[in-house]
């Protein structure tokens, strides 16, 4: 019994070598052909990997390693494609010898024949992959979409294109207007333009993307994008609180207003839209913009409460508007709007005051202050912005213009009173020594021509034009009606008086300074281009001039005519021309150099004689100040 165990024992481990011998060499001879696992592009849109760009190569990966001809020999595409192999461990790729055509239909096969190292050979040919090139690239989305309307303010501008594009040839060619700081970002084939800031409300804006833009393979874009859609309208919006919030010195004169962003629908201006505290008796009304801020602005988008007294002095006024006030469209106010400001304490004179515009009560005005600094008050309060001014002899009254419009008034702010004309523009108003008489110069609103210089009685009556030809008459071309065909003439400007009052010196702005005698009429001139107005000097004999002596070639000195519609600003040095100072005598035919304000931008010259000057060069607008005996 035991022998029989023993031999089966024997017969069972002989058996089990000879298995095992068998699956050794079962498990070290490669009997399995190669088989392809996957076909791909190497460049292909993110949505869509079977197609392709023109610029793409073709991927071709084994299941082992293979033999690099064969494999090579097997590779096929309908159409036919010239390019060339590489080969990294067990995948193929086939690189184009060019760009493929656009919009092309490909079928890559990869047939029987490719050998694996130990010769077995692929005998099934791999399923077949099918791609297509891109056309021209193209625009094929945006947000917002075309005409698109009342798009939010915070909207970033989304671009999808048809294919992946080439940033740098899409950002070179990128548009926006109206102009907008924005920042790019990139998604694959979406661009988005971020605005730096909220998009303009109320605008149509307009994105362009040139022809210059191509894609990764060099292929321009279909057609240039132009893309437009409007933003929201905003919301009632206060531009600017009258007085400013936290403002001091305030007239008791002044209005109490806020400037808005849109026209006001006069029936939501109820009394109760507009509290005071203290209470103040007083009128609202929703009006247009005076003077040269409503030249171009014609809709009520003031909200003016005008007080029915002098507010008190010293006083702090805290105001509020409620949310109940609406734009001409029915749009309301976001929140309610609350401020306050403090008055001053007025004067009837100022004389031995600084005089000085301001635009700390939020719109430039005159201010005032004692020359230690103190009592600094507000004078005008005008809505549109002061540009220019004059006071009178004795101190108690002035005239302030904001290049439209004179105003004048007294020096505690009482007694406002407009002299300017409809239909006309006034500006560079001068008192006489007496304080009898005002001068200005006129200009007309409609083409912008200018119509001379005038006077005015301060005790009242209509203005007359001065004599500024050289035949001593009124100009024709400066009528107050010039012909509708006639050229516009051109501004003459800062009439001055002569200490004596017996002449008013001007300057003609295409390229002479002038003097009228007041009693015979009779007017000099001299060639100069004056960038500041004439300084008499106390003799009456001779006038300090600021500006060039030489004529300067047209695109070198400002257009000597005015633009039609706009207010007139206060004289200064063309840009690139560094003025000086110069004397001219009454009778003189020239002008000489004075040699003691070199570079002089403006003079001031007092009853004694002493000049004050600002110097300035070509490259910045103003220097230090200078006093000078005036080189006597």
């Amino acid at each position: 019994m035991r022998g029989v165990i023993l031999r089966s024992l024997a017969v069972l481990l002989a058996g089990g070598a000879v298995l095992a011998g068998i699956l050794y060499v079962a498990s070290t001879v490669d009997s399995r052909p190669p088989l392809v696992t996957d076909l791909e592009l190497t460049q292909h849109l993110a949505a869509d990997a079977s197609v392709a760009l023109t610029t793409t190569s073709i991927v071709v990966t084994f299941s082992e390693a293979v033999d690099h001809a064969s494999a090579e020999g097997a590779f096929t595409t309908d159409p036919a494609i010239d390019g060339s192999f590489s080969w990294s461990g067990t995948t193929l790729t086939f690189t184009p010898a060019g760009p493929l055509p656009l919009d092309a239909q490909f079928r890559v096969v990869v047939r029987p024949g490719a050998r694996d190292r130990a010769g077995n050979v692929m005998s099934d040919a791999a399923q077949p992959f099918a791609f297509a090139t891109v056309g021209s690239p193209r625009v094929v989305a945006t947000d917002p979409a075309a005409e698109a309307t009342d798009v939010p303010l915070d909207t970033s501008i989304g671009i999808t294109f048809s294919t992946l594009m080439d940033t740098a040839s899409v950002e070179a060619a990128i548009t926006v207007r109206p102009a907008m700081p924005y920042k790019l970002r990139w998604s694959g084939e979406r661009l988005a333009l971020v605005p730096d800031d909220p998009l303009p409300a109320g605008t149509t804006v307009r994105v362009g993307i040139g022809a210059g833009a191509h894609d990764l393979g060099g292929t321009r874009l279909h057609a240039p994008l132009v893309l437009a859609f409007s933003t929201v309208r905003a919301g009632l919006e206060a531009h600017l609180l009258l007085p400013a919030d936290g403002a001091e010195g305030i007239a008791v004169t002044s209005a109490i207003g806020v400037v808005f962003n849109v026209a006001l629908n006069p029936d939501s201006v109820a009394p109760e839209v507009l509290t005071i505290t203290p209470s103040v008796a007083g009128s609202l009304q929703a009006v247009a913009l005076p003077g040269a801020a409503g030249m171009t602005d014609h809709g009520a988008r003031l909200l003016q409460f005008v007080p029915s007294a002098p507010l008190p002095a010293n006083t702090t006024f805290e105001i509020a508007v409620g949310r109940d006030l609406q734009s001409t469209d029915g749009v309301q106010l976001a929140t309610e709007l609350a401020w306050s400001f403090t008055t001053g304490s007025p004067s009837t004179t100022l004389s031995n005051q600084i005089v000085f515009l301001s635009d700390r009560a939020g719109v430039g005005n005159v201010w005032a202050m004692n020359p230690d600094g103190s009592n600094q008050r507000q004078v005008s309060t005008e809505v549109s912005p002061v540009t220019d001014f004059a006071v009178a002899p004795d101190g108690r009254s002035l005239v302030v213009g904001d290049g439209a419009q004179l105003v004048e008034l007294l020096a505690d702010g009482r007694d406002r009173r407009v002299l300017t004309d409809a239909g006309a523009i006034e500006f560079d108003p001068a008192y006489s020594p007496d304080g009898r008489s005002i001068a200005f110069a006129r200009a007309d609103a409609a083409t912008g021509g200018g119509l001379g210089i005038w006077q005015r009685v301060v005790a009242g009556g209509d203005a007359t034009q001065l004599p500024t030809d050289a035949s001593g008459q009124p100009s024709a071309s400066a009528s107050t009606s010039p012909s509708a065909s006639a050229e516009p003439a051109p501004l003459l400007r800062e009439p001055t008086y002569a200490p004596d009052g017996s002449a008013i010196a001007y300057v003609d702005t295409a390229g002479a300074v002038a003097i009228v005698d007041l009693d015979g009429n009779q007017r000099t001139a001299v060639t100069f281009d004056s960038s500041g107005p004439p300084a008499w000097v106390p003799d009456a004999i001779e006038v300090l001039l600021t500006g060039t002596s030489r004529r300067l070639p047209p695109d070198a000195v400002a257009a000597p005519r005015h633009p039609a519609g706009a207010p007139v600003l206060p004289l200064a040095p063309s840009y690139g021309v560094r003025p000086a100072g110069y004397r001219w005598v009454r009778d003189a035919a020239s002008v000489t150099p004075t040699t003691f304000a070199v570079g002089a931008r403006s003079f001031a010259v007092d009853g004694a004689g002493r000049v004050a000057y600002v110097t300035a060069g070509s490259d910045k607008p103003s220097g230090p100040v200078w006093i000078s005996d005036g080189g006597r």
